[in-house]
């Protein structure tokens, strides 16, 4: 889930995991769509994020660090138990959550694939950025049209994290893949 402060823009990429790969190829995508990036990228305190606290401070992963420099922008944790700089984001995934998710009390069908996952996904970005918003009183997708041209421009290439995982093939013509060996051709 992602969105804009100013112009309240969001949407919802649904991953097929929670690595760091999928990650910045999440960020990319969603670079993408909004049309540039922001100065600052505001995010959880995950360990693909943030790889631990030294004296309160956080230590960002490397790989994150380059993404962000990638896309011209730098990556910053919320505040943990700081409803200012995490409310934006849990209220988005919040939202996400209950029109998304198949519950008692939403009477959605389960997704018969991850195909209509994504295209549910789709829909519901386009709903709630063209409804008028409750306190800017436009809809996000105008406002995001005034935002764009303070947006920083995107690199034609992806960040190679986003790409997957690189692998060398070792003198012995295997490859690993976390602790097991397989042969290439």
């Amino acid at each position: 889930c992602a969105w804009l402060a100013w112009s309240r823009f969001r949407l919802v990429i649904p991953p097929w995991d929670r690595t760091l790969g999928t990650l910045v190829a999440c960020l990319d995508s969603t670079l993408r769509i909004v049309g540039g990036a922001p100065t600052y990228l505001l995010t959880d305190n995950e360990k693909t994020v943030t790889i631990e606290h030294v004296a309160g401070v956080a230590v960002r992963h490397p790989e994150m660090v380059a993404a962000g420099r990638h896309y011209g922008c730098k990556v910053e944790t919320c505040v943990p138990y700081d409803p200012e700089s995490k409310g934006g984001s849990e209220s988005t995934v919040k939202i996400a959550k209950r029109d998304l998710v198949p519950t008692q009390a939403n009477l959605l069908e389960q997704y018969a694939s991850f195909a209509e996952l994504v295209v549910a996904c789709e829909q519901f970005g386009s709903k709630v950025n063209a409804r008028v918003h409750r306190e800017t009183g436009r809809a996000p997708i105008d406002m995001l049209a005034e935002e764009r041209p303070r947006l920083h421009v995107l690199p034609t290439q992806a960040h190679t994290s986003a790409l997957g995982e690189t692998r060398s093939v070792g003198d012995d013509q295997t490859i690993r893949w976390g602790s097991v060996r397989y042969s290439t051709p």
